[in-house]
């Protein structure tokens, strides 16, 4: 078994983009219920990334546990986050573009987000979805610079909502965070109490992310 540190987080980053016997390989460690889930998808590719994102979540937490990755049983929140059924681990994912990115905890809730850098509308976004201190912020930003704003900011709150297992039942406006993209990831203010600490991911140029961890750990170890 991999060892965890009961204060230590691992963060897992893998490629989805494999071959067809991989893909069968990751397959294999699916329930019938996830197999018609990946079917459903209209995309083939993204019905194969979601085969192996969720196969490589069962790897992964087999690593930790003494179950084969086809004997892990998963349970959900009231608002959807995943557990390992009877057990204590906690773990979350998150899979953009063709990564994935996992953090795993021995006792602090973990919330992961994962985005990959593409064009839209990063104005409307904001002004959607962010509080009105986020907004001045972002608009006062070079023009240059207001898409990574966006994708900053959006990164660190769904962690945090991840994190607290509430998602969108909480509005993402009563998250305040760092929204300039020079400037660390940082939870300004939140509407759950609780020592939540946050971290960028620096995973390639090409993705934006955000870990949030509700304890005091001592460090986060990457792993492939």
């Amino acid at each position: 078994m991999l060892m965890l540190l009961e204060r230590d987080v691992h963060v897992w980053n893998v490629d989805l983009n494999l071959d067809l016997d991989q893909i069968n390989h990751f397959s294999q460690f699916l329930t019938a219920q996830e197999r018609q889930r990946a079917a459903k998808f209209i995309n083939p590719l993204h019905g194969s990334r979601w085969t192996v994102a969720r196969g490589y979540l069962r790897q992964i937490l087999s690593q930790y546990l003494d179950l084969t990755p086809a004997e892990i049983v998963f349970s959900y929140g009231q608002q959807g986050k995943p557990a390992v059924e009877d057990h204590q681990l906690q773990f979350n994912l998150s899979h953009s573009g063709d990564r994935a990115v996992y953090a795993i905890s021995a006792k602090f809730p973990v919330g992961i987000d994962l985005e990959y850098v593409h064009p839209l509308p990063a104005t409307d976004l904001v002004d959607r979805f962010f509080s009105a201190h986020e907004q001045a912020i972002f608009h006062r930003l070079p023009v240059d610079l207001q898409q990574a704003a966006f994708f900053h900011g959006w990164t660190q709150k769904e962690a945090y909502l991840k994190a607290c297992g509430t998602g969108l039942s909480t509005p993402l406006d009563q998250i305040e965070v760092s929204i300039d993209p020079r400037t660390p990831a940082e939870i300004i203010s939140a509407p759950i109490v609780g020592i939540w600490q946050i971290q960028q991911l620096k995973i390639s140029t090409e993705y934006a992310g955000a870990i949030v961890i509700g304890g005091d750990y001592d460090r986060i170890k990457y792993l492939k």
